[in-house]
């Protein structure tokens, strides 16, 4: 870790005195930008109220952590009234959904929701009841944001609503609970909400969220699978309060969930981050015996620093059951829905397809077989 990492980690466990560790305006910028990279500056501002130290801390880190958490506070009014009417919509149709990822642990983790923040709401519904959730998000004013779609390539859709006000709302639309095909079906939404939680958010709303097992599991999934194993403080932070106090049962059902789905060694690089990170307290059978996974197989790919975008493609390929499905992720790589192609190169011909389709092929290339 940057010292100024460190210095965060330090001041999240409570930690007392650390704003000594700020020796000037350098030191004091490096801090604060770290904490904005890492997201964490609401939390540092709660936990650093709740110590008392906040006032002993140099003005321009208390300014810049007080004004993220007031940001985020006003931010969560209209955040959280939208959630509501979405979840009321769904529950007016009947379609089963669980608030997760982001979102739910904000509502399930932190003291208060703000101190968690995030982008965009993830709902997840069962794949037979997808058509009927884009229905409900198109009832409620939203519309699909341009992105690539695919049977294989993509399991969720963006949805985007502006509002009079100029506020946008982001929902990501979930059918399975990641986009790369070796962390797709590791959890199905069926056994999610066969476990779900219930909990209100207000505004007379009831939600489901994952149970603390499966939220454990996403999380440590969630920032290998989509974001090259970060260590992103948020993420960890999550890990941290989702694992901190396991009993011996609940680490024995995480671990034996990890070895049936190939994942313990991911599990185990994202605990063992948190614990570093933030001291957590973790049964020591959940992370004795580290795994080594044979670096070819198609999860312990995504755990490389080194790896391509190439090589989690060749990942995603090994994990489809036949050279049908690979053909066709390959095929939806190449060559996007025509409408996609279109209106990213902001062009309303057919004709310039060919080109279009080309031109991708041609400057993929690079990025794909680029080292991070």
């Amino acid at each position: 870790m940057q010292d100024a990492e460190a210095s965060i980690c330090a001041a999240l466990r409570g930690v007392p005195g650390v704003w000594r560790e700020l020796t000037g305006p350098a030191a004091e910028e490096r801090f604060v930008a770290a904490a904005a990279e890492h997201r964490v500056r609401p939390l540092l501002a709660w936990r650093l109220h709740q110590s008392g130290e906040l006032r002993l801390w140099p003005e321009s880190v208390r300014r810049a952590l007080v004004d993220a958490e007031r940001g985020e506070a006003a931010l969560e009014i209209v955040r959280r009234r939208e959630l509501c009417r979405l979840l009321q919509r769904f529950a007016a149709v009947d379609v089963p959904v669980v608030l997760f990822k982001g979102a739910a642990l904000a509502y399930s983790l932190y003291p208060e929701p703000w101190l968690r923040p995030r982008e965009d709401a993830d709902l997840l519904v069962r794949g037979e009841d997808a058509r009927r959730a884009r229905e409900v998000f198109a009832a409620a004013g939203y519309r699909p944001a341009r992105m690539q779609s695919g049977a294989f390539v993509a399991h969720q859709r963006l949805y985007v609503r502006p509002d009079a006000a100029g506020r946008r709302y982001d929902c990501d639309l979930h059918w399975k609970i990641a986009n790369p095909t070796p962390f797709a079906d590791l959890l199905s939404p069926e056994e999610i909400l066969r476990e779900a939680d219930a909990f209100t958010p207000g505004d007379g709303c009831v939600a489901r969220i994952p149970c603390r097992l499966h939220a454990l599991l996403l999380a440590c999934w969630h920032r290998v699978s989509h974001h090259r194993n970060t260590d992103e403080l948020l993420w960890l932070y999550d890990i941290h309060l989702l694992a901190d106090g396991l009993n011996d049962a609940e680490a024995a059902r995480v671990r034996e969930i990890g070895r049936r789905t190939g994942t313990l060694a991911v599990c185990t690089r994202g605990l063992s981050l948190a614990a570093e990170r933030f001291h957590t307290r973790i049964p020591a059978t959940l992370l004795a015996d580290e795994p080594s996974n044979d670096p070819r197989s198609s999860i312990a790919v995504y755990l490389r620093p080194d790896a391509r975008k190439v090589d989690l493609l060749a990942a995603d390929l090994r994990s489809l059951p036949d050279w049908r499905s690979r053909v066709r992720l390959l095929r939806e790589h190449l060559f996007p829905p025509a409408e996609y192609m279109l209106a990213a190169s902001d062009r309303s011909s057919r004709a310039a397809l060919p080109a279009l389709y080309a031109w991708r092929i041609a400057r993929g290339v690079w990025s794909w077989f680029r080292r991070p």
